[in-house]
């Protein structure tokens, strides 16, 4: 009876990991922002310190800060061949209600490279371990956490 029992369990997590899956490719996952190279100045700064994250799965992004704030952003997104782009970022609070970023709280949101209410990012290049991405302003170099 046992027996049984761990086969129904184990079919059913392998069924539930198929569902799952998104079609993001190395996309998805969490990337840990490592520099961000101002474009306009050429200046260059090392972000490892922040502790900045971007994660994804299926057809949303979450943005958080591993300090002790625990504050998350998500935002929807869609990803077509080398171009990203995120649209309605919001404050993620499930006990006082998710709050959604406009160009009065925008500042919230620009520690993580997030600096227009839609952000679209070109993919400069992305492989298993790490992602480089650039808009107008800034390119943000990550690394696979």
């Amino acid at each position: 009876m046992k027996k049984i029992i761990y086969i129904i369990i184990l079919s059913g997590l392998f069924i539930a990991c198929d569902t799952i899956s998104s079609d993001n490719g190395e996309l998805d996952g969490m990337w840990y922002l490592t520099k961000v190279d101002t474009l306009s100045n050429g200046h260059s700064a090392d972000y490892r310190s922040q502790k900045i994250f971007w994660s994804f799965q299926g057809t949303l992004a979450q943005f958080n800060c591993s300090d002790a704030s625990g504050q998350f952003y998500m935002s929807y997104f869609s990803c077509t061949g080398s171009n990203l782009k995120f649209q309605d970022v919001f404050f993620y609070d499930r006990i006082n209600g998710d709050r959604i970023i406009d160009t009065n709280t925008l500042y919230e949101v620009q520690r993580f490279g997030i600096n227009n209410l839609n952000e679209d990012y070109a993919i400069k290049s992305m492989d298993n371990s790490n992602m480089i991405l650039q808009n107008d302003e800034l390119c943000l170099h990550f690394e696979k956490y």
